[in-house]
């Protein structure tokens, strides 16, 4: 009896557990989903620490009018397409509450 009782506490608190995990990946998941697609241009760059001040135009995916602000870009964007005064079409994202440019290329259409 007192296997059993043992094991079913085990399973319920496991199962709990899950739940509670599942549940923040799932607060992850629909943080990181919304998405903006927008022409910026380069004001600064820090390569080292892997951040960038845009120029952006608005963001209604994420909320934001056009202004001026900083980004981190992501570890797998090439930081040398960073360089102040270049165009950029870039894909913006809200990760750990911070906002975070996940890909980015020259905007063939500026100039």
């Amino acid at each position: 009896m007192i296997t059993l009782l043992a094991t079913s506490l085990l399973l319920a608190t496991g199962s709990a557990d899950h739940h509670g995990h599942h549940g923040g990946h799932a607060m992850a998941d629909a943080e990181t989903t919304a998405q903006s697609v927008v022409s910026a241009d380069v004001r600064t760059v820090d390569t080292d620490a892997r951040t960038t001040l845009l120029r952006h135009e608005a963001m209604p995916e994420l909320g934001m009018g056009a202004m001026v602000m900083p980004f981190a870009v992501d570890e797998g964007v090439d930081i040398e397409l960073f360089q102040p005064g270049a165009a950029l079409m870039v894909t913006v994202t809200r990760r750990d509450g911070e906002l975070l440019v996940i890909a980015a290329e020259v905007d063939e259409s500026a100039g």
